[in-house]
């Protein structure tokens, strides 16, 4: 059990890292809002968590610990919930309607294909 928090706890902060220098750069190279990067991060999260998914759907003898590491621990702090609904109400009070209600359909949205098309990928790759 111990080695199972650990692990979450290394791909987290891995997964934090990654998020933060993602933010970083998308506000650096294009001047955009943090709404976008959060987007992103969102967006490749999805597709990399299907992928996983598949892969752990058609090969399931991943360690435990690594799954855990991977997917609650690195995805689970690289995309998260609690920017996607702050960058939603900052869109909110600052009055830009089209802006949030296009960020909050694209957020579920492509998420869900971005995952699906991950967990295909993998499948078409890895089954004959």
């Amino acid at each position: 059990m111990v080695l199972h928090f650990l692990s979450v706890a290394i791909g987290g902060a891995f997964g934090a890292v990654a998020r933060y220098a993602v933010a970083l750069y998308i506000v650096g190279q294009f001047g955009a809002s943090s709404w976008v990067a959060t987007l992103s991060v969102n967006i490749a999260g999805s597709l990399l968590m299907g992928a996983i998914a598949g892969f752990i759907a058609v090969t399931p003898t991943i360690a435990e610990p690594v799954r855990l590491a991977i997917t609650v621990g690195f995805l689970g702090a690289l995309t998260t919930f609690s920017t996607y609904a702050l960058d939603s109400y900052t869109l909110f009070q600052r009055g830009e309607m089209v802006v949030l209600f296009s960020y909050i359909i694209g957020s579920v949205v492509l998420s869900l294909i971005a995952f699906g098309a991950g967990m295909m990928l993998i499948r078409q790759i890895m089954l004959p």
